[in-house]
């Protein structure tokens, strides 16, 4: 899969009927979404994404640094949610190839490990399912997506992040 950085497009990102994520197939950009990278890594918002213009882009471009280790590359966003309620939150995930040192996307939920997904477990090259249900211990709810990786080059996506009730 080839791809390419992208003008930003413009938009505002919405959220749809009971949807608590903004922006979660990158159609408008970054916004609401908040990047962290770490020494010799890098961001972007490419096309293709996932049956659609755009995804987020995690790159490893140079050595891994120590501090990654502790504190890895990451996007997140604030969202709301109802405390006690039970979701479901569904993304892709793209993995450029599968090798010992590739590592994984992690998902934290308020700073706590809840996933990981690497491309070992459901393959490379194409944008693979992910589903995490769990249930909301706050109303305000930190949603983190985390890429760690001993490989480089390296490339990751996610694209199409949703959370919605299960009722």
């Amino acid at each position: 899969m080839t791809t390419s950085p992208s003008a930003t497009p413009t938009c505002t990102p919405t959220n749809n009927y009971n949807e608590a994520v903004a922006n979660g197939g990158f159609e408008c950009g970054l916004a609401p979404w908040v990047a962290v990278d770490q020494v010799n890594t890098k961001h972007a918002i490419t096309s293709p994404g996932d049956n659609s213009a755009f995804a987020y882009e995690f790159d490893q471009v140079g050595p891994k640094v120590p501090e990654a280790d502790m504190n890895p590359s990451a996007v997140y966003q604030d969202i709301r949610l109802v405390n006690g309620i039970p979701y479901n939150l569904r993304f892709r995930t793209y993995f450029d190839k599968c090798t010992q040192g590739e590592g994984f996307v992690g998902v934290m939920i308020n700073r706590q490990p809840v996933y990981t997904v690497d491309a070992c477990d459901k393959g490379a090259g194409t944008f693979k399912d992910n589903l995490v249900q769990f249930t909301a211990t706050a109303d305000q709810t930190n949603l983190r997506f985390e890429f760690l990786t001993n490989e480089n080059p390296a490339v990751f996506k996610i694209d199409n992040v949703s959370v919605m009730p299960l009722h």
